[in-house]
């Protein structure tokens, strides 16, 4: 169905038809009919006859998918402001130009506690590994850095970090030079978000 095929009164009685019809409540579903904007029933092929006389308009799919709207209900607010003003690495195309963008976010932003970062890719890169501790810890020149990969299931962190969090050495997913995933890489994410600051927050 295109657009200009589409319903555009609010007051129809329209059938579609013909179609694949997602509805959880009949799997089967190749038919719906949609009453004053509002979808008034869905149902198979050979059932839809009966309505097909009573409808202003009907419509034929031609084994289209039909879908309810998808809507997200809600939003992060903080946490995607945090990216927005945090560093973003998805542009940087070479380790060394990763690290540079580390140091140079970190001389720009002398009061933030915490480095925010996320977005590399080290598949993406010439070296193939993503930065070190060491490399990390000199970029960021001490300071508390959290990088997540572009995936979010990884990051990269600096020492500082790793000392707000107790125990991080013995949790399953820690790797004391590569990226930290499952339980170490969930406690230094909550401890980068419990280290910003009051002035990063109301940025963000």
């Amino acid at each position: 169905m295109t657009e200009s095929t589409a319903p555009q009164s609010e007051h129809r009685t329209v059938l579609l038809r013909g179609g694949d019809v997602h509805s959880p409540a009949d799997p089967f579903a190749t038919a719906m009919v949609v009453e004053r904007g509002h979808v008034a029933w869905v149902g198979s092929e050979g059932a839809a006859d009966a309505f097909a006389s009573g409808v202003d308009e009907v419509i034929d799919l031609e084994g289209a998918l039909v879908t309810p709207a998808f809507t997200d209900a809600h939003v992060h607010t903080t946490s995607t402001g945090l990216a927005l003003t945090g560093l973003d690495l998805s542009g940087a195309r070479t380790l060394g130009d990763a690290l540079a963008r580390v140091r140079a976010h970190v001389t720009a932003h002398p009061a933030d506690r915490v480095v925010l970062g996320h977005g590399w890719d080290a598949t993406r890169w010439p070296e193939q590994r993503p930065p070190s501790r060491a490399e990390l810890d000199e970029a960021a020149a001490g300071r508390p850095v959290y990088l997540p990969r572009v995936d979010v299931h990884s990051a990269v962190v600096s020492t500082a970090l790793l000392d707000l969090v107790p125990g991080v050495t013995t949790m399953p997913g820690y790797d004391p030079e590569g990226p930290l995933t499952a339980a170490a890489h969930h406690a230094v994410r909550a401890a980068a978000h419990d280290a910003v600051t009051p002035a990063q927050r109301a940025e963000a």
